[in-house]
């Protein structure tokens, strides 16, 4: 007997879930520069790895997750600063798509379970 993922894939649903909203919260947010936005919206996200994420969107996952890599700057000591300005326009719309295309998935995948809970009679 084969058991299905009650997760759907997802290592950390609610977890997951609660670090992309925050994330998309500070991408809404213009209480900052883009640069600064980014930074704290990928912070958000940096417990995560592309392996919390259901096969179908992992790639999309790995993208997200690796822009602060890809932007990393050490100083020679434990300080580390990502230097997001170093990323043009059209990268930093993207990592925006990225981001709020996780958190659509993640809404999406929990909706039935959610829907349970809240009216666990209408099935």
């Amino acid at each position: 007997m084969i058991v299905a993922d009650p997760n759907n894939g997802w290592s950390d649903p609610i977890g997951t879930f609660i670090s992309l909203q925050l994330a998309v919260r500070i991408l809404a947010s213009h209480e900052s520069p883009r640069k600064v936005r980014m930074d704290q919206a990928t912070s958000a996200l940096a417990g995560l790895t592309p392996e919390c994420f259901p096969a179908s969107i992992r790639e999309r996952a790995e993208r997200v997750l690796g822009v602060r890599n890809k932007v990393r700057r050490n100083q020679g000591s434990n300080m580390v600063s990502f230097r997001f300005d170093i990323l043009k326009p059209k990268e930093c719309v993207t990592l925006t798509q990225d981001i709020l295309s996780l958190y659509e998935a993640c809404i999406f995948d929990m909706a039935k379970e959610i829907k349970d809970i809240v009216r666990p009679n209408n099935k």
